[in-house]
């Protein structure tokens, strides 16, 4: 399923043919629409409707982003390869809903990809900034907690090289790096709305991202998606199910480090402060329902820890995306401040 260059960069580079060999079927036309980019999505997305012998349907094509930082990103994290590499060797087998894979292309060189998948009906009143409700967020605990459970402390992953830790260099050299690099630009987005932040450099809070992710690293760990927001959760039209995508974040990691992002980066603020331990502890009783037993006490530790990391995430949205595209320079905005409210509710200070 996997395969190398070279293959289309570009939606004008797709054709009748190339779609042909790729679904394995004889496809007479196509027509396409852009998609996700008032949404600040990376990467170019496009809803296919494809016409061929057996009928007419719809998937997804998804190129990897032209932009310089955005490739530059990937490349020095692996995330594109890890995305297409857990879909090919690990989603199939993995308790958790994910959209079909059809065909995916690669190149290790340029870091660029191509995506076709299966096109997923989802509720589009469904918005990240918004925030989810509790019983949506409830859906996507469930998920996490069957893959959590499925994989936890699993020697296979132990052995994929593809797969990081938390710790693996790759991972916290980028990380690190756009958490120097974004945190100036993410702070003159607060400053624009008048709100308040730690007086830091980027240095001093990359310094506190690599501490942060050398200390979580030694719990145990687990298959997580890393980024369980509202944006990557496509949620039924009848309010039942999710389906989870945008797999390039896939780590060997403690399973908290999903929950915490998740319930910070999904949830308003109020939303959260009012239901954080209730779905805590729902996320231990879906554990328990998969046949793992935890310690409680562990994964709320972990998870107070793991608050950090939706720091570095909201200080890479301004440096990969374009913040001329309003709705990008709202999600830096909302993200920031969701975690700088999870920070000061569990007591954690970043200018010490």
């Amino acid at each position: 399923m996997l395969h190398s260059a070279p293959f289309p960069l570009s939606i004008d580079q797709i054709d009748e043919s190339f779609l042909s060999e790729g679904l394995n079927q004889n496809i007479g036309r196509f027509s396409y629409q852009r998609i996700g980019a008032d949404r600040g999505m990376l990467g170019e997305i496009f809803q296919i409707t494809i016409e061929s012998d057996t009928g007419t349907r719809d998937i997804v094509a998804k190129f990897s982003s032209q932009r310089k930082e955005a490739l530059e990103n990937s490349k020095r994290g692996g995330n594109h390869e890890r995305e297409l590499r857990c879909y090919d060797e690990l989603l199939s087998e993995t308790p958790i809903s994910f959209p079909e894979i059809y065909c995916c292309w690669f190149d290790a060189e340029s870091s660029e990809y191509l995506l076709l998948q299966e096109f997923i009906e989802f509720d589009q009143n469904v918005d990240q900034i918004n925030g989810i409700t509790v019983q949506q967020s409830k859906l996507v605990i469930s998920e996490a907690a069957k893959m959590h459970a499925y994989w936890w402390e699993n020697e296979r992953l132990e052995k994929l090289g593809w797969l990081p830790r938390l710790t693996d260099t790759r991972r916290r050299t980028n990380l690190t790096t756009v958490t120097k690099m974004g945190w100036e630009p993410l702070t003159k987005i607060l400053e624009e709305r008048q709100i308040q932040f730690p007086e830091i450099s980027g240095e001093h809070l990359a310094e506190k991202i690599d501490h942060m992710l050398s200390t979580v690293a030694d719990f145990p760990s687990t298959l997580i998606h890393s980024d369980l927001r509202a944006d990557n959760l496509l949620f039924g039209s009848t309010g039942e199910g999710v389906t989870v995508v945008d797999w390039q974040g896939c780590s060997f990691a403690p399973s908290t480090f999903d929950i915490a992002y998740h319930l910070i980066q999904s949830l308003s603020i109020p939303d959260r402060r009012k239901y954080e331990t209730e779905l805590i502890e729902y996320y231990l009783t879906c554990l328990g329902s998969s046949g793992l037993q935890v310690d409680g006490s562990e994964i709320y530790d972990i998870y107070k820890k793991s608050i950090l990391y939706s720091l570095s995430i909201a200080c890479a949205i301004p440096l990969i995306n374009d913040v001329e595209i309003p709705r990008v320079k709202d999600l830096a905005f909302s993200m920031a401040t969701r975690t700088l409210a999870g920070l000061e509710d569990h007591n954690i200070t970043l200018t010490e």
